[in-house]
């Protein structure tokens, strides 16, 4: 099973584009289960409020982005 980091700054988010790490998207339910939403791909675009992946905007203070650590390079 890989391991995944969750990034939550701007400066993690823009670090995930420019290295274009593919990025999961999570939610937690209302019983503070988290489900995947959607499986991955790379940062379309980065604003304040959201975050584009796949086509598609993911409210940043919904969701919770996370990158596959064996992508990271240490």
């Amino acid at each position: 099973m890989s391991k995944s980091r969750a990034i939550y700054s701007d400066t993690q988010l823009f670090a995930a584009s420019l290295f274009q790490l593919k990025v999961t998207v999570w939610e937690r339910t209302a019983d503070d289960i988290p489900v995947r939403v959607d499986d991955g791909g790379i940062i379309e675009k980065i604003t304040p409020l959201y975050v584009k992946i796949n086509g598609a905007y993911y409210e940043r203070s919904d969701c919770e982005f996370r990158v596959d650590t064996s992508d990271v390079k240490s």
